[in-house]
């Protein structure tokens, strides 16, 4: 499977199971976790990097998010593991623009009374 496939796959499942995606996505003010995290990684320069961004410590969220986030977080990592740096980065930047998607996504459905 190719590293953009695994991206998608990994961020598709972890969108469907979070529990409020517009915590994720937006938080308290406008920019949640999801979305700092995302703008972080992108200036990211090395797997150490990606390791202090995806702390969740940092950021503010409810705590189902942070449990949810949590679970994600750890398998990101566990993919990343083996991989060299530049790999790395890229995966991660992808899993993360996937993951917006998936969340806004499921965001929409919820509103339109589609997702429960």
């Amino acid at each position: 499977m190719s590293l953009e496939n695994e991206a998608k796959k990994l961020a598709a499942t972890y969108a469907r199971w979070l529990r409020n995606p517009e915590d994720a996505l937006f938080g308290k003010d406008g920019e949640g976790v999801v979305l700092k995290i995302y703008k972080k990684m992108k200036q990211a320069k090395d797997k150490n990097e990606i390791k202090e961004i995806l702390n969740l410590e940092q950021y503010a969220m409810e705590k189902t998010t942070f449990n949810d986030m949590s679970r994600f977080i750890s398998e990101l990592l566990n993919k990343i593991e083996q991989m060299d740096d530049q790999s790395a980065l890229k995966f991660s930047v992808e899993v993360f623009r996937y993951f917006q998607i998936a969340l806004a996504t499921k965001l929409n459905d919820m509103n339109k009374g589609l997702w429960m």
